[in-house]
């Protein structure tokens, strides 16, 4: 095992600098647009919803925990951005769903967001890009299983 870490040591290195500076520029674009890469994720995954989502649904799309959401959708709501309505399928949730100006908020930012990484994607070739994706999926696929064996949630 001490020989495997040895070998694998410089690629951990490198994906943890690329994680960090991914990271970072997605932080630091939400903050120059008045907002937090949560919340910014949060508004993305209410978007893709179509017909609204659930808190839980949210924490499990999202990774974060239950309070973090519920501190993200009180303040969206605050804003208007949102509302909570019964949810027919399960009356114990409420199901969360944009206003006329959260949906409008939420295009404006998402479509620049969009915008924004598709310019990255398009800087790089279309083998690059494949490759990125492919290497991520099985690198979420190892990596889930490496933290949390066959179980696919944490």
């Amino acid at each position: 095992m001490k020989k495997d870490m040895t070998i694998v040591s410089k690629d951990i290195d490198a994906y943890y600098e690329s994680w960090f500076r991914i990271n970072q520029a997605y932080s630091i674009w939400a903050q120059q647009r008045g907002t937090t890469d949560n919340m910014m994720f949060a508004l993305y995954e209410i978007h893709s919803a179509k017909e609204g989502c659930t808190q839980q649904q949210l924490c499990r799309k999202l990774f974060l925990p239950k309070q973090t959401v519920s501190f993200l959708l009180s303040k969206l709501e605050k804003q208007g951005y949102i509302g909570r309505s019964e949810n027919p399928r399960d009356r114990r949730n409420k199901l969360v769903s944009f206003t006329a100006e959260g949906r409008k908020y939420a295009q404006k930012l998402l479509g620049e967001l969009g915008r924004a990484e598709a310019r990255a994607f398009l800087s790089m070739t279309a083998e690059e890009r494949r490759s990125v994706a492919k290497g991520l999926h099985s690198f979420a696929e190892a990596i889930s299983k490496s933290f949390l064996g066959d179980r696919k949630e944490p």
